[in-house]
């Protein structure tokens, strides 16, 4: 009978050890599984920024590699403007632009585009294409560049009316033109966006949500030998002729994220204008590219 009490004794004195050792390891235990969470959420956090880094990377290149149109010899006239959103432009005076970032002024070249004989004036093009009447468009060959309007639509396309008749016989590139101003603004969700509208009307189109400040730099050959010579920090108007690429410097936000910012120190980052960027990592992020206007075709 002695025995089995002692027994029993023994047993609930070693549970009661357990309960304690257990009492005294359980905060550590949980201290360390939260910061084996917080470390897997972060990781991931970072993994979906670059996801996200790279699909902006491609839309910033799908909108802004065509500025330079597709002929042999670029017109000294034809210009982009990069300009501060403490100066914005009369069309964008309604707008309120985000501190701090950059909108673009340029001509998108090319949004519809194709190879084509001009064997007649006017002359239908039988392309899928955004034009309606009144649209202006270019037609390029190494004789010339040309001017045109898109005249009526029709199922059979669209009948293009050029200002001479010099267009005849020539095989070349006929091509939209677009003006825009790309510039970021509030969002519909209320967060920074980037947006882009017309120059002179027609109604502004939300591109991308989540961006939060955006600096533009072009990269320029002065010489025209075909090389970059320097990376211009200054706003105002550009020859085409001399811009071979831009650089692109952006903030961004990921979507629901949250961020302790007592444990998470603010991260710098210094753009080529010379100013410092804060942002919280991980659910704010910087990225930046070269983006190389590819009107050249020939």
């Amino acid at each position: 009978m002695r025995s089995r009490v002692a027994l029993a004794g023994g047993i609930l004195f070693e549970l009661l050890i357990a309960c304690a050792v257990l009492s005294l390891c359980l905060p550590f235990m949980m201290s360390a599984l939260r910061d084996i969470q917080g470390e897997q959420f972060k990781r991931q956090v970072y993994q979906q920024g670059q996801s996200l880094q790279s699909a902006i990377d491609a839309h910033f290149r799908s909108q802004w590699q065509r500025l330079l149109p597709a002929q042999c010899q670029l017109n000294s006239e034809a210009s982009l403007t990069i300009q501060s959103s403490a100066k914005p432009p009369k069309r964008l005076s309604a707008r309120s632009l985000l501190a701090g970032s950059d909108w673009l002024l340029a001509r998108d070249y090319g949004l519809c585009r194709a190879s084509i004989e001009v064997t007649e004036n006017p002359l239908t093009v039988a392309l899928a294409c955004h034009w309606k009447s009144g649209d202006q468009v270019r037609f390029s060959s190494c004789n010339g560049s040309f001017l045109g309007q898109v005249m009526a639509v029709s199922s059979q396309g669209a009948k293009v009316t050029f200002d001479t008749d010099q267009v005849l016989g020539q095989s070349g590139v006929i091509a939209s033109e677009d003006s825009f101003y790309w510039y970021l603004a509030e969002g519909k969700t209320g967060q920074g966006a980037l947006w882009r509208s017309p120059e002179v009307s027609g109604n502004a189109l939300e591109l991308w949500n989540g961006i939060e400040r955006l600096s533009i730099f072009p990269l320029l050959d002065q010489d025209q030998n075909g090389f970059v010579d320097t990376l211009d920090t200054r706003y105002g108007h550009y020859a085409l002729q001399h811009v071979r690429a831009l650089w692109v410097e952006y903030q961004f936000r990921l979507g629901d994220c949250q961020v302790d910012q007592e444990k998470e120190a603010p991260q710098r980052y210094l753009s080529m204008r010379g100013e410092e960027w804060q942002y919280q990592r991980p659910c704010q992020q910087v990225g930046n590219q070269i983006i190389d206007l590819q009107g050249r075709s020939w």
